[in-house]
């Protein structure tokens, strides 16, 4: 169903979704190394191969937050761009002003760049930095090593006519980049399921639900859809857990009636990940309280948690939770260390876990939680766009411990340029590992070739139910 033949038309235009035949035998080491210099600086000829073979790979992306265009929204361009971008988080970390809406609305391309140009610049060396420039280096032929005011305005007229038919804009660019599909998590609309199914998946972002749990006076008086207003249409007592619990379960059978590949659990981004067992009976007097001290409402919540792990067994879907690092600046990084999920992993051998973005900065942690467990599973999502550098000694660490089926990769952007970008830089995160394994003598070129294929494509459509008895692009 989601096989897509045809995509991945190259920056020159040729169509690059022909498959490579198996390539030659490795040449002697002087050879390799002869090659080397008289080719691509910096890579080495095992490199170039591997990374050759992955434009041919087609790329299940498990994890993606692109949002369709509204009919009033403000015209697109470079700045728009930057500020949904994780490049605008190492622009404030310089010292740049946010670039907020009344920012971008007030402010015309000559005045952005006097504002912003010096962080920019200030940031050429980052991840976050390089790896939009390598989605506009793919997409929009761009042909700098750095974005430069005149740069930046040829950029603009292009993202402007591309965007004017963004439908057909984001077809081409997730055909050109070689993506299969995309898991799709609609944070800013938890409640809502759909998608467009040519291209995505959708996803269950549970972090609206468990945080909904302690504010009934809140939201059983909104107008808009949630857990309560949904309990009020049945005739529930909103003060039964039993009550919000039925919301909950509502909730989760529409996303997967509408083809939901796995839950999403982002609590880290306003909480501790140490969730502790609390029985019904202490939830349900917690529920039909109002006035919950924040220790209260964290074991509402963890309540909650464990419930909805509980369901996802039942269900057959995995749970991608967020580790590590926190997008934006400013934030409780104290409260992401993988290790505070160790008992879950104990406590419901059933359910299979998905670990993001590595656990970064605690890399090994994660890795040793995933070699140890048989349901923890590892994403790269987001980590290669964080740090290159630790990316590629984290997927080694990862290589000499964990099975291999059990790594994915994901891009985690806003905009498919930055999706594409983080795509290009994973490319070159897992070519270059594997490249230096077969250097050193661990690996053999075509296991490293599998191993790469299983990352981006094989893994992802067995372990989350997309299709089966596929062929491997591998043939």
């Amino acid at each position: 169903m989601w096989r897509n033949e045809g995509f991945g038309a190259g920056a020159g235009g040729q169509v690059r979704n022909e498959r490579l035949g198996r390539l030659p035998p490795l040449p002697t080491l002087v050879l390799v190394l002869a090659a080397w210099a008289c080719g691509e600086p910096g890579r080495t000829e095992w490199e170039r191969r591997l990374r050759a073979h992955l434009e041919t790979v087609p790329v299940v992306d498990c994890h993606e937050h692109i949002r369709p265009l509204q009919p009033d929204e403000r015209p697109q361009n470079f700045y728009t761009i930057v500020a949904g971008s994780y490049l605008h988080a190492d622009l404030v970390s310089a010292g740049a002003p946010p670039l907020d809406a009344d920012v971008l609305q007030k402010s015309d391309p000559v005045q952005l760049w006097e504002s912003h140009g010096r962080f920019l610049e200030l940031t050429r060396q980052t991840t976050y930095y390089r790896h939009l420039l390598a989605g506009f280096r793919r997409l929009y032929d761009y042909p700098d090593d750095a974005f430069t005011p005149q740069g930046i305005d040829r950029l603009s007229d292009q993202i402007a006519r591309r965007y004017a038919d963004r439908d057909a804009w984001f077809a081409h660019a997730f055909r050109q980049a070689g993506f299969e599909v995309m898991f799709l998590d609609k944070h800013w609309d938890p409640w809502n399921p759909e998608v467009d199914t040519r291209y995505f998946r959708p996803v269950f972002n549970i972090t609206a639900l468990v945080t909904s749990i302690s504010r009934r006076s809140a939201l059983a008086a909104s107008a808009g859809n949630n857990p309560f207003t949904m309990a009020a249409g049945r005739g529930d007592d909103l003060r039964e857990l039993g009550s919000y619990l039925r919301s909950a379960e509502d909730l989760l059978q529409q996303f997967q009636a509408a083809g939901a590949v796995a839950i999403k659990n982002t609590l880290a981004y306003s909480r501790t990940l140490r969730f502790e067992e609390v029985t019904r009976e202490r939830a349900e007097t917690l529920f039909r309280r109002d006035d919950l001290s924040p220790p209260e409402v964290r074991e509402l919540e963890d309540f909650l948690v464990h419930w909805l792990i509980e369901r996802s067994i039942a269900a057959d879907l995995p749970i991608q939770i967020h580790t590590g690092y926190l997008a934006s600046n400013r934030l409780r990084l104290d409260q992401t260390d993988p290790m505070l999920l160790n008992n879950l992993f104990i406590r419901y051998p059933r359910a299979r876990f998905v670990l993001f973005h590595g656990g970064y900065p605690w890399t090994s942690q994660v890795t040793a939680l995933a070699k140890m467990f048989p349901n923890v599973h590892l994403d790269l999502v987001w980590l290669p766009q964080i740090t290159k550098s630790k990316a590629m000694a984290a997927l080694d660490e990862m290589l000499d411990t964990v099975p291999y089926n059990k790594l994915f990769w994901g891009g985690d952007c806003h905009y498919i340029e930055e999706s594409v970008g983080s795509l290009e830089v994973a490319r070159d995160v897992v070519a270059a590992t594997l490249a230096a394994r077969i250097a050193r003598g661990d690996l053999s070129e075509s296991l490293a070739r599998e191993i790469a294929t299983a990352i981006f494509w094989e893994n992802a459509r067995r372990f989350f139910g997309l299709t089966a008895g596929d062929e491997s692009p591998d043939g």
